[in-house]
This record gives structure tokens, sequence and C-alpha cells, in this order.
């Protein structure tokens, strides 16, 4: 737990890595590395542990696959195994449980819902589409529901190809379900599921990346640990990061605000924009991510650097250490929660 790392890239290869008490990363196991896609793996993302060892990738091909960890010598129930035959005893392989093939264009992101939204998969499309998809049976990882209306069309330029490039969850347990989408015609928007009309529909826009490049690489909602308010950070190819503040407030059906009147309910938390601000990161950002408490912010871009913000108490963040690698170390990592 919090001591595993998946890396993936446009080789179609997804690889595990684990922490050694020596303090370095190995993937010399057996399973650690398999064939994930037909074409390159463009996200992938960690489940709860309480559901077990699983992992969301999704590719260029058009598919989302849900990889499951288990032991040598239980029951496959996959379509595909991810090691091969002859393994040492106790090894354990990533077997393939489902493959989600609704898109009609490529996958750019894939997220696992928070864990008190029960097993929850969103994924973003090339076709303007995000997808939500819930497992039936948590014991029975082979069968995932979608739905017409938990499928959001995004509200972007018709002119870009590209679609849905990123999105994130809010993590707050007395929140609706919450979702933040960055699309490739720059627009950061945020949509949340109204239990009325049961269905998704846009809550509030934020303020995007249009000038002088469009479009949004990443975009990070901070995990909630009982604030005030919420704080979502994006990047885009303006080479700008951003963090916007989110002030949480309670109202009515009757309460006015850029929401859509059905994700208003009575006694419903309610969302409004406090404040956007940019940081000046000297390059372009590519990435960016929370620590565990929402207090500290990542950056990483250009030059091969990673960047920690924190806001002091003016509410301004400000840059508070730099990290530099390499530029083979320039990879997509998602780290195991």
């Amino acid at each position: 737990y919090g001591r595993r790392l998946a890396t993936a890239g446009g080789d179609r290869t997804v690889k595990i890595w684990d922490l050694l008490e020596n303090g370095e990363w190995t993937s010399s196991t057996e399973g650690s590395e398999w064939k994930a896609h037909l074409s390159g793996v463009t996200s992938l993302s960690w489940g709860h542990p309480e559901f077990g060892q699983l992992l969301a990738t999704s590719g260029s091909d058009g598919f989302a696959t849900i990889w499951e960890e288990r032991s040598e010598g239980s029951s496959a129930g996959g379509f595909n195994m991810a090691s091969s035959a002859g393994d040492p005893p106790g090894a354990t392989r990533w077997l393939e449980r489902a493959r989600l093939t609704d898109a009609r264009k490529s996958l750019s992101c894939v997220k696992f819902a928070p864990r008190h939204l029960r097993l929850q998969l969103a994924t973003g499309s090339a076709d303007g589409l995000v997808r939500i998809y819930e497992a039936v049976d948590v014991m029975n990882l082979n069968q995932w529901l979608l739905t017409v209306k938990n499928t959001i069309k995004v509200e972007s330029d018709s002119s870009s190809d590209l679609g849905v490039t990123c999105l994130d969850w809010c993590t707050g347990r007395f929140e609706p379900p919450t979702i933040v989408v960055g699309d490739s015609s720059g627009k950061v928007n945020i949509y949340r599921y109204s239990d009325a009309s049961r269905s998704w529909g846009l809550y509030l826009k934020l303020e995007g990346h249009t000038i002088p490049r469009r479009g949004v690489l990443d975009v990070a909602w901070s995990p909630d640990v009982g604030r005030s308010y919420h704080l979502i950070s994006s990047c885009g190819r303006d080479g700008v990061l951003k963090v916007h503040r989110l002030k949480k407030s309670s109202g009515s059906a009757a309460d006015g605000g850029s929401g859509q009147g059905s994700s208003r309910a009575v006694g419903m938390s309610m969302l409004e924009i406090e404040s956007t601000q940019k940081l000046n990161t000297g390059a372009d950002t590519w990435r960016c991510a929370w620590n565990v408490t929402g207090t500290v912010l990542a950056s990483s871009g250009e030059g091969g650097v990673v960047r920690l913000w924190k806001s002091d108490w003016k509410k301004n963040w400000k840059c508070v250490s730099d990290i530099h690698g390499t530029v083979r170390e320039r990879a997509k990592v998602q780290m195991a929660p």
C-alpha cells in the first residue's frame, strides 16, 4: 500500500514497480510487465485497495481495460494473462478482467472514482464524450454497466478533433458525484450528477487555457480534508499552470449561479468560483498533481523539472522546491494509493 508504481507509454507496455526496503525500485518480478493495448497506452489509474489490486488503462486504440492482480493458482476468469507459464510458486499475474469498447475514437484518460462512490470508472475520449462505468458486481469484474445518462457530452470547439483530454473526480464524501474535465479547445468545466434528473449536467465553467495556444493537458482535484473550499489545478498548451479556488456553500434550488438548476437540490452543497491564480512556472507545464492532504501541488514539464508549490497566508501560491531529473525519467507515472 503506497509502495507501488505503474508506468506506461507508446510502446503499448505497462510496467509495475515495487519499492524495496533499501529504497530502490524494481520491476524484475514475473508478470510485472505486459503488452496492454494494440497501440500506445495514454493513461492509467489505480483502483482503491478496498477492491483489490486493480489497474485501469486506456489506449489510442479506443479501449479501456480493467486489470486485476491475482496470485498464481487462482481462477483467471478473464481474457488475457500478463505473464507466461512456469511462474515460480507465489508469483502473481495481472489478468484482463474487462475491455470497454464503447468509444469510437482514441481514449485520452481513465480514472477510478473515490471509494465512497463504489467501483466506478470514468473515461475521456477524442469523440468528446466522458463515459462513466460501474461494476455490476465487485466480486465479478467482467461486467461493467454504462447507461445513456452516465454519458457526458463535453461542450467543446467543433473544429477540434482531440475531444476530452483529461479529467479528475471530486473526492468530497459529502458532495454529489462531481468531475472536472479539460478538453482540446481549452475549456475547463465541472460536471455534477443530479439525483433529481438521474443524469450528469454542466455545473461550473472555470477559466480555461486558450491563448496563445488552445488545449488543456491536465487537471487535478485536490483531496477534500474538511476545508471550506476546494482546489483544482489545471495546465494547458498555453504554458500556464492555474489553481482554481471554489468556495463551498449551502443553498436551495431557488439559488442562482452558473450551475444548472437540475443540479441544485435543497440542502445540497454548492460550489462557487472564488478565485483563479496563475503560477509562474518558467516553462511549459504538462502534468500536475496534489499531495494526500491537498496542501502541496506538484507540476512537471519541459526541462525534466518537478516543481512543488504551496500557498502562503495571503493565499498566494509560490514554488518552494525544484526537483531536477533527466530526459529518460520524463515518463507518465501513476502512484498507487
